[in-house]
């Protein structure tokens, strides 16, 4: 979505689905094999919303995810780099 609309309406599309209560169900995805720049710039513009909380942004880029694939905390952990080793 990031890339096929202005980053004016992005943010406005995104804001509708926090205040909507979507909040824990945003995920960040891409199928983008063409134009692989854009996942960064994916990427950088949910980083770039003032409007969203640090824990709003980790939800999006990967906590939803991981609930959504039943990932165990072990996983989470190990994907974030506390594996506690």
């Amino acid at each position: 979505m990031n890339w096929i609309l202005p980053q004016e309406e992005f943010y406005a599309y995104l804001k509708s689905l926090i205040r909507s209560g979507f909040g824990d169900r945003i995920m960040y995805g891409s199928d983008q094999m063409v134009w692989a720049q854009t996942i960064e710039e994916g990427i950088d513009a949910v980083n770039s919303a003032d409007f969203l909380s640090l824990e709003q942004k980790e939800d999006i880029l990967y906590d939803n995810a991981a609930t959504f694939l039943g990932l165990s905390e072990k996983e989470i952990q190990m994907h974030k780099g506390n594996s506690g080793l």
